[in-house]
């Protein structure tokens, strides 16, 4: 069987109208323009197809700067006999876009019998995280392992998120360029077209190298490797991943440990923000249960001057300031894992403005914003139990977890209104009188949120009695941060 991912429709996207559609590669590019986004199954699925893209239109394009990238923009739609050059280049250089291919499939390892042997066949459910696989947790799939067919789309999709979603395992399985998959941050344009080419990194043309499809390197298992290309690194073969077709399905793959980085201190993701350490070293911001991904806003205020923020953002700053715009809507893209497990998927929006993150004492009052509600989310989530239930009773954590939930809802509402203003004021007094705004916000999405847990939960007058003296107990802490004094969350 032959399937050619220029043709072959495996890409799943969103059209303007909102229709969902299954598209090839080279329709995709030509239609770009047309389409709104990527429409995975996960959020991994969707990122890991964003990535492939963003690779491949790196290297037909070979932007050196943030102004070639304006360029692309200007011309609102993709260049179809460019990157019919690049493909008829890649065929000349060898390169097949048959997933299947017997001797180079596309994506995957080149069949080699030093390594393919019957040990190394495993069932392709585990390129899925939502279908039962190994201890993975967060499947909605429930047949076994061994039933699993997956058609050639999904098989290839799969492939793609195993690479860049992969973890740390027991028999030498290692994490990819970033450790522990980060979250990924990727600029949202207007159009698929848009998002894409905001998504280019720039060309470092002495390290540029080769993407993976291109390149001629064995894929040996536990490799050590210290250090990669940008474009090789950009889809790193943490996996050995080769496919075995079988009456037009996929049921079974050659799986087992790919190339083992170890350069992390030399790698620079694009797509991923670091946080500051307390040595001033840089790590890739892991996405969390605890923490929605807009709050990340806070750290990206801290450390905006200082290399922290990812670079496609930068770049994007620079092409809205080009056009004076203002708007810098980001996506983010995660999965929170447990060593080798996958706990649950992430995906949310960021909405930065350039009038507050090029102004460094509006950075610093949106960090505040945050910081304050942060404060106040633990000390909400430390009481909430207590209003809940009993003292050493167990019923409530999921609860209060869940409400906690919806105050960070509520706080992100508000968040972005108060940013509307803070982007235009224009002194120190009028930023006072937003923060104080802000802070009454943040009480009053408190007090409604305890009343309505004590609405649906104290139904007898002890369960109320109970649930007064803790929300004082909350309400006296949410005073004192407000306030600006330390507090330890007991009251």
């Amino acid at each position: 069987m032959v399937f050619d991912i220029r043709t072959e429709p495996w890409i799943p996207v969103r059209a303007l109208t909102g229709k969902s559609l299954m598209m090839g590669l080279q329709e995709l590019l030509e239609k770009a323009h047309e389409l709104q986004d990527i429409d995975g199954v996960t959020p991994m699925e969707t990122y890991s197809v964003y990535r492939f893209l963003t690779v491949f239109l790196m290297d037909v394009y070979r932007p050196e700067t943030w102004d070639d990238k304006d360029v692309i923009l200007s011309k609102g739609c993709f260049e179809l006999r460019k990157i019919e050059a690049y493909i008829d280049k890649c065929e000349r250089a060898g390169v097949c876009f048959d997933i299947f291919d017997k001797d180079r499939p596309f994506m995957q390892a080149h069949p080699d019998t030093a390594w393919d042997s019957d040990k190394n066949i495993k069932y392709v459910a585990s390129l899925d995280s939502t279908r039962a696989s190994g201890n993975n947790a967060i499947h909605f799939d429930h047949n076994l392992e061994n039933a699993s067919s997956f058609s050639p789309a999904e098989a290839f999709r799969g492939v793609l998120t195993a690479q860049i979603f992969c973890t740390a395992m027991s028999g030498g399985y290692p994490s990819g360029v970033n450790g522990a998959p980060p979250l990924y941050f990727l600029p949202k344009g207007n159009n698929l077209f848009e998002t894409l080419v905001l998504s280019l990194d720039t060309i470092d043309e002495e390290n540029m190298g080769e993407p993976l499809w291109s390149s001629k390197r064995e894929i040996i298992p536990k490799e050590e490797v210290t250090k990669t290309t940008q474009l090789y690194g950009m889809f790193f073969p943490s996996r050995r991943i080769r496919l075995i077709e079988q009456d037009g399905a996929v049921r079974q793959m050659y799986y087992q440990p790919g190339l083992n980085f170890t350069g992390y201190a030399s790698w620079n993701d694009p797509h991923v923000a670091y946080r500051r350490g307390k040595d001033d070293s840089f790590a890739s911001i892991k996405p969390s249960l605890d923490k929605e991904p807009w709050r990340n806003i806070k750290t990206i205020s801290e450390d905006y001057e200082n290399g922290s923020v990812p670079a496609v953002i930068k770049d994007y700053q620079k092409i809205q300031e080009e056009h004076d715009l203002v708007d810098i809507p980001v996506q983010m893209f995660g999965v929170i894992t447990n060593n080798a497990a996958y706990l649950d998927t992430q995906s949310g929006m960021m909405k930065l403005d350039i009038r507050i993150i090029g102004a460094e004492n509006k950075r610093k009052y949106a960090a505040q914003y945050i910081d304050l509600a942060e404060s106040i989310g633990y000390v909400l989530s430390k009481q909430l139990k207590n209003i809940i239930s009993p003292d050493k009773s167990e019923r409530g954590v999921n609860e209060a977890s869940q409400y906690v939930h919806r105050f960070y809802m509520k706080c992100e509402d508000n968040f972005y209104k108060i940013m509307e203003s803070l982007a235009t004021s224009d002194g120190i007094e009028t930023e006072n009188i937003l923060l104080k705004r802000w802070k009454e916000e943040l009480k009053k999405i408190v007090i409604n949120i305890v009343q309505e847990v004590e609405k649906n939960y104290c139904y007898q007058a002890k369960d109320l009695i109970r649930a007064q003296q803790y929300e004082r107990m909350l309400i006296g802490s949410v005073n004192k941060i407000i306030k600006g004094g330390k507090n330890d969350g007991e009251g």
